[in-house]
């Protein structure tokens, strides 16, 4: 987990670099919702913001779900 991903430009590959071991990495600071698949599968999420939006068009919150080794991710519109 990590505040900042840093550009857009790039991002997949970042985030592989920095997490080199990991299936998932979570994100925000930019409150824009994200739930894509990075270099080798490596899974990318961003769930956006319940409370301040920003340029998002609406409230959402991310749903991770781990069971028996599969994860799941899914962006959920709370507005």
């Amino acid at each position: 987990m990590v505040h900042d991903s840093g550009t857009t430009k790039g991002r997949e590959r970042r985030m592989r670099r920095w997490f080199p071991d990991a299936d998932l990495v979570v994100f925000g600071h930019s409150h824009q919702p994200v739930d894509a698949v990075g270099v080798d599968g490596q899974r990318l999420l961003n769930p956006g913001s319940p409370t301040q939006r920003r340029r998002a068009p609406t409230h959402t919150i991310g749903i991770v779900t781990c069971d028996d080794g599969r994860l799941e991710t899914e962006i959920v519109d709370v507005t």
